[in-house]
């Protein structure tokens, strides 16, 4: 049998009622009522129990994955205050899920337990090709969750996902793993079986001057470069603009303007946005950076934006390796989404475009992205990324 699947979507107010038309409308596509995985994206804004009790009373035995976000996609382009539903039936494509709970508390922990769950259900003899990762965006440490992930599969295994978000609310993010809502948890799916995979990640954005040295930092906290205060970077350029990063969660500045990290032997740089400073001058930034990172401010355009969402779906569809792509998720920076503006149609069309008009889309707009950053074909040391956007096909 091949890989199926069916897309469905919800605006209606009422949560119940929209996670049972989205259900509806999924199986209605795929042509079976009893899917293997259903994978839900939805608003923050729902009551995310009846949104699951509605989704149960269509498709109530299948195991379901999925998070809120800061906007979905589909194969229609982005939207928002809406749900998205996801249904795949196939004998070749086996989908195993697993959760992994306070992350705030053992990150890396949460991480092994999730990848040896996940493995452990795995049928023998299949053939791992991928794990996805849908963790709380909000609390605990992406970083430390893809190592220990790394820890039971190996740094070269394909990790991809997106952080869960809660529309720029930026207060609590949910995930659900079955009929359950979870907070500061990872749910989790490792993909095996008769199919191909291929993984595209780009940014768009590039170094400005010399580069700063990391002297000080404490996970996220980036309080020191070249032993100054690392707020300095920023007022070396762009003077008392600065005071934007005081007064929003997500400034403008760093949307434009992110911090990027140069990693040896790989493509691109890792981008970070900097999404505070304290009143030490110290910059409280949406990922990990290690002591003695070489750090440059970035420069980039919508323009450079487009074409490396070109260049990812392009990674993406290669790494299929001829395959037909049944199905593509997109896992999209809520960065990107607030550069577009209105319009962020144009970067869903273009890896519309790579793939083909009729192949299924879904995906989210996340605060924080995870995937390989260097090889064409999937191979590579993931890692955790800002104002990225992550294709992750799969074909037959």
């Amino acid at each position: 049998m091949a890989i199926d699947v069916g897309t469905g979507k919800s605006k209606e107010i009422d949560s119940y009622a929209a996670g049972s038309l989205a259900s509806h409308d999924a199986l209605d596509k795929l042509g079976s009522n009893d899917p293997n995985i259903v994978f839900c994206f939805a608003s923050s804004r729902f009551d995310h129990k009846e949104l699951l009790r509605g989704i149960k009373s269509v498709i109530p035995e299948s195991p379901l994955v999925g998070c809120t976000t800061a906007g979905e996609i589909t194969t229609a382009g982005p939207d928002k205050k809406s749900v998205t539903i996801l249904a795949v039936k196939s004998d070749t494509l086996h989908a195993t899920l697993g959760l992994g709970q306070k992350i705030s508390e053992n990150s890396r922990r949460a991480g092994q337990l999730i990848a040896k769950e996940t493995a452990s259900k795995t049928k023998a003899g299949a053939i791992r090709h991928a794990f996805m990762m849908l963790p709380d965006g909000l609390k605990g440490n992406g970083v430390e969750i893809i190592r220990g992930i790394q820890e039971v599969f190996g740094t070269s295994f394909p990790i991809v996902g997106g952080s869960a978000a809660d529309d720029f609310l930026f207060q609590n993010t949910f995930q659900y793993y079955n009929d359950q809502i979870y907070e500061d948890s990872v749910p989790g799916v490792l993909f095996s079986g008769e199919l191909t995979v291929g993984i595209g990640a780009r940014h768009g954005w590039y170094p400005l001057g010399k580069p700063r040295i990391v002297t000080d930092v404490e996970h996220n906290v980036l309080k020191m470069l070249d032993g100054k205060p690392a707020v300095r970077i920023y007022e070396d350029y762009f003077g008392k603009r600065v005071a934007d990063l005081r007064n929003e969660p997500m400034a403008r500045m760093s949307v434009m303007y992110p911090l990027g990290m140069y990693i040896p032997e790989e493509e691109e740089f890792i981008i970070r946005n900097a999404l505070k400073v304290t009143k030490e001058g110290a910059l409280i930034c949406a990922g990990e950076i290690p002591r003695g990172s070489e750090i440059h401010v970035m420069m980039g355009s919508k323009e450079t934006a487009l074409k490396a969402a070109k260049k990812a779906a392009e990674m993406a569809l290669e790494g299929l390796y001829r395959a037909k792509p049944k199905l593509v998720f997109i896992f999209d920076s809520v960065s990107r989404q607030r550069l577009f503006g209105r319009g962020a149609e144009k970067e869903i069309a273009i890896v519309k475009n790579i793939f083909g008009q009729e192949t299924p889309i879904i995906g989210f707009y996340t605060y924080g992205e995870q995937a390989p950053l260097g090889a064409t074909v999937h191979l590579g040391r993931a890692f955790f990324h800002n104002e990225t956007i992550v294709v992750f096909a799969i074909g037959e």
